[in-house]
């Protein structure tokens, strides 16, 4: 079967794609302990320095080859311009991510784990906005899952940082996705309702509904300080005092910005409201692109 059959056929099976995608969220969410075991025994034997080198090429060359297959597959689209910038755009927001928000080079595989899943998502919805909107959701319960039971009573906070890092992946996933389509200029931009009432949109709206009246409430806290021993549920155990944080004990070599709760919120739906303008100028179609 080729590539663009099979997102054909997640479209046209949504059901058993759903499950699917559920699955491999789980298959990539709950062993995280047991991956970073390994990890650790790997740099145990060759170093963590010489760990992070191997782990940045890897990373490197699969951004290279997917670079190209998306290059290769992009001559047949109408729409190529579009998805040319935002491919840039995708890489660029890795890249700086790479640089601001990564504690070290092992977290290069958020990338690549989650371009599987914006991938799924946008033959599944034919919609960058939505699906972007759902991997804000996975990636939310998978650092809930670690903050919650891997990390729990350590002075971490819910790390933004990484579920930014699920964006950036997801973002390159869409986009590689769109090229296998057929994608075409709208005559007219979408309106923008029809944009926004969409099933994953909604769902992160009620997501962040509910937390706003849980803050409200007293039952959610930003940060578990002194004095908050009522509350359900605390967004973070850990206050920096700058912006650059630095903790390689724990976390890694380099000095990072850790991402405020309120300031990844905010990233986050900046960043899934500029990939709605592909929803708003684009038309995909699930039909594959005809070769010229």
């Amino acid at each position: 079967m080729r590539y663009s059959q099979f997102l054909a056929a997640l479209r046209k099976h949504r059901l058993p794609a759903w499950i699917g995608l559920i699955l491999y969220a789980c298959a990539v969410t709950f062993p995280h302990q047991n991956v970073q075991d390994v990890a650790g025994q790997i740099a145990t034997k060759i170093t963590h320095k010489r760990l992070y080198e191997i782990s940045a090429g890897i990373a490197l060359l699969l951004g290279l080859a997917v670079t190209w297959l998306f290059a290769r597959k992009l001559s047949g689209q109408v729409a190529r311009r579009s998805l040319y910038a935002f491919w840039i755009l995708s890489f660029a927001l890795m890249a700086g991510t790479w640089r601001l928000l990564m504690a070290n080079n092992t977290e290069l595989v958020h990338f690549p784990q989650y371009f599987p899943e914006g991938t799924a998502l946008l033959a599944i919805t034919l919609s960058p906005m939505e699906s972007m909107a759902w991997v804000a959701i996975f990636g939310g319960l998978d650092e809930a899952f670690q903050y919650i039971f891997l990390m729990h009573g350590r002075p971490v906070s819910l790390d933004f940082n990484d579920i930014y890092m699920d964006l950036g992946g997801a973002a390159a996933g869409i986009l590689f996705a769109m090229a296998w389509m057929r994608v075409e200029p709208r005559v007219h931009s979408l309106e923008w309702k029809r944009i926004v009432l969409r099933p994953g949109v909604l769902a992160l709206a009620a997501i962040l509904t509910a937390a706003i009246a849980l803050l409200i409430s007293g039952k959610l806290v930003i940060y578990d300080t002194a004095g908050t021993s009522n509350h359900w549920f605390a967004v973070s155990r850990l206050k920096t005092t700058s912006f650059w944080y630095f903790n390689p004990v724990i976390f890694g070599p380099h000095h990072f910005h850790e991402l405020a709760p309120l300031e990844g919120v905010v990233l986050i739906l900046a960043t899934i409201a500029v990939y709605s303008l592909l929803d708003r100028k684009l038309k995909i179609i699930s039909n594959p692109v005809e070769p010229r």
